[in-house]
């Protein structure tokens, strides 16, 4: 098959360690507003009201990347102020508050190393290589504060059960914010999965070969293509599903959707498992050039194979109804009838 393969220069913008920021506020808000709809009428959803408010999910599914603009550097200051539209209903005194003081409790009791991120960013995602089948904890990417770990930290909050260590979540709403951002990120494929390479572009097992940092492409950060950052590739929607267009649509499809049972200390595991099978999907028919470095690590070129649009459209959208769908099973679950 021809690919598209056009090398980009490595702009510092676009070439920054992981960011985090599964689906954007528009495919956080989707999955936020599928669970919305799928728990009309039950307890879960009752719960959820009673610990919201006048919010619901879809508008506190964005709460745990907005607390982003928090900088422990500048005294734990919030340092965003109406650069993001979604987080601006909490920018007030008393929800500025309660964003610095979630990053305080969660800032750095997971010991973060040289180049780490603060232990709550470090909560969004894992990043498994590709010869992976199935999300371990133990092998290179896992952690025990990931994003399967971070859903499992939450759910306890929410049965009133002890969280593990390094989480320090303050309550059960602001478990319910954390465990809906969560469910949206684990099922976006570069918060699970990655590609390891070596300087020649050739895929590498970092559990099987000696490597280092070098190798990541942390999520597909440092992998560049004709339209940029590939990260950020996968967390936009298509236009057609912005600002809650496909939201209908996709609830209709979470609803037939047939959803595998277990304990909820399992569920994270198996959503990570199908985003390590859609991550293979993605990276299918790719190629990559050598790397090339900058002051941020190595980066690398992405060829795509053609219509690869079409694929990203049919793997998002169904992600996007399977997280909803997911995570109203799992407040149900929580929150048994």
């Amino acid at each position: 098959m021809k690919k598209l393969f056009i090398s980009v220069s490595m702009l510092a913008a676009i070439s920054l360690p992981q960011l985090s920021f599964a689906w954007g506020a528009d495919g956080h808000q989707t999955v936020g507003a599928i669970a919305d709809a799928l728990l009309v009428g039950t307890k879960a959803g009752a719960q959820v009201k009673a610990l919201l408010g006048d919010n619901n999910l879809e508008k506190i599914s964005v709460w745990a990347d907005c607390v982003k603009g928090i900088s422990p550097e500048k005294e734990f200051s919030y340092t965003s102020t109406g650069r993001y539209p979604e987080c601006a209903p909490f920018e007030t005194a008393s929800g500025i508050a309660a964003m610095a003081d979630y990053v305080k409790r969660n800032n750095s009791d997971c010991h973060p190393g040289k180049g780490e991120e603060s232990c709550h960013k470090q909560y969004h995602y894992a990043d498994v290589s590709l010869q992976h089948t199935h999300y371990q904890t133990g092998i290179t990417g896992t952690s025990d504060h990931d994003v399967v770990h971070a859903i499992r930290a939450a759910a306890l909050v929410l049965q009133d059960k002890p969280q593990p260590e390094p989480f320090h979540i303050k309550d059960k709403a602001e478990a319910l914010a954390l465990i809906t951002h969560f469910t949206g990120d684990i099922h976006q494929p570069l918060h699970v999965a990655s590609v390891f390479l070596n300087a020649d572009g050739k895929i590498i097992n970092p559990d099987e070969v000696a490597h280092d940092q070098s190798n990541s492409t942390v999520g597909g950060n440092a992998l560049q293509c004709p339209c940029g950052n590939f990260h950020a590739l996968w967390d936009d929607l298509p236009l057609q599903d912005k600002h809650g267009r496909m939201n209908a649509v996709l609830s209709k499809k979470a609803r037939t959707l047939t959803l595998v049972s277990s304990p909820i200390d399992q569920l994270p595991e198996m959503w990570a498992n199908d985003a390590i099978r859609d991550a293979n999907i993605i990276f299918a028919g790719t190629q990559f050039s050598k790397s090339t470095q900058n002051q941020y690590g190595s980066n690398w070129s992405i060829g795509l194979p053609l219509e690869y649009e079409k694929t990203m459209q049919n793997i998002k959208e169904d992600a996007l109804s399977r997280a909803g769908a997911h995570l109203a099973q799992l407040l149900q679950a929580i929150w048994p009838e």
